[in-house]
């Protein structure tokens, strides 16, 4: 058999700029490298930069060991190329800096588009808590036990491997709860308008992983305007809470519960908890611009008047084929946009 093409090749991340050529991507096993892992074939050994967003937490040193050597191996083959690290934690950023690895924080949660996520028109609460996330035991569903009025929203993964099993204990579990995903029957995923209109309708939003990575359902509750309970945990979503909008409990089902009947007595203003959660995307944005500046600087060119808010609006995941991601117009090619960068309106 031979290598596999472009067009087989498949690879979640885009093209930022041709000249130089930069690509941005999120990085994850057993690709730690994100787009640089799977592109080498194809570009070559031509100068390339990667700005890598791990999309699980590198605060544990073993993975980002194993990325230093991952990085390591590729700059064999390719040693034009070059690795930066778009951190979510200062812990995240000392792990890859104490080893030599280029690195900068710049939380994730900057790449949810608050365009699409936004405070809805006033609706009656039908929820005292609200939880997005997918039925995996890192997401320690037993958490919400103790909420009486309860909605989830939920992923469906094909392969959920040892893990199988769990969504049926999620579901005997939480047997009070609303099944969003299944109201209308058979379970369907949910359009962005719908989700927002369902966390309008909920009085706090919930984030009870211990550990995972910067976790975007945060970013989009508090777009939204929903206030947040989490726990004590690892991987970013501090980064972007504060208590003027949400209440750290400890991990037992009662301490949730009671954090979320004293958040919801707060009865903040939504468009306050969006205004503060824009306050602490900026900084994140601003540094990723600077550094494709600094980049450009670097390789003396200069920097396009171009649309770089676009890079905030492509979303955490996109998939595509090489082929795809190869030919699409870069970032510093589209024409400037008109719009502010971080609207605190729709």
């Amino acid at each position: 058999m031979g290598e596999a093409t472009a067009d087989e090749v498949r690879v979640q991340g885009h093209m930022i700029s041709r000249e130089p050529l930069i690509f941005w991507g999120p990085t994850d096993m057993p690709y730690p490298a994100g787009p640089g892992s799977s592109l080498g074939p194809f570009i070559g050994n031509r100068r390339a930069w990667f700005l890598l967003s791990p999309a699980w937490t590198r605060e544990k040193e073993a993975l980002v060991e194993h990325d230093i050597a991952h990085f390591a191996e590729l700059r064999t083959l390719y040693p034009e190329h070059r690795y930066i690290v778009l951190c979510n934690t200062t812990a995240e950023l000392e792990n890859y800096r104490k080893r030599g690895q280029p690195a900068v924080i710049t939380n994730a949660g900057m790449f949810t588009d608050e365009r699409k996520y936004y405070v809805p028109k006033p609706a009656p609460k039908r929820f005292d808590a609200i939880y997005n996330a997918t039925f995996a035991p890192y997401k320690q569903h037993h958490l919400c036990t103790d909420i009486a009025s309860l909605g989830l929203i939920y992923h469906r993964y094909a392969d959920l491997g040892d893990q199988a099993a769990h969504p049926e204990k999620v579901r005997a579990m939480l047997k009070h709860a609303t099944f969003i995903n299944e109201l209308g029957g058979e379970f369907r995923y949910l359009s962005s308008d719908e989700i927002v209109s369902w966390l309008g309708r909920s009085h706090v939003a919930l984030c009870l992983s211990a550990v995972e990575g910067h976790m975007q359902a945060c970013t989009e509750y508090l777009l939204c305007g929903v206030p947040v309970v989490s726990i004590p945990n690892i991987g970013g979503r501090d980064w972007v809470l504060d208590p003027d909008y949400s209440i750290e409990a400890e991990p037992t089902p009662e301490a949730v519960a009671a954090a979320v009947q004293t958040l919801k007595a707060r009865k903040l203003d939504p468009h306050k908890v969006r205004a503060g959660i824009i306050a602490k995307l900026k900084p994140s944005r601003i540094r990723l611009l600077q550094l494709i500046a600094a980049i450009h600087q670097e390789e003396n060119m200069p920097l396009p008047d171009a649309d770089w808010v676009r890079i905030f609006r492509f979303g955490f995941w996109p998939y595509k084929t090489v082929a795809e991601l190869l030919a699409e117009q870069a970032v510093s090619e589209t024409r400037k946009d008109i719009a502010t960068p971080l609207a605190n309106t729709r």
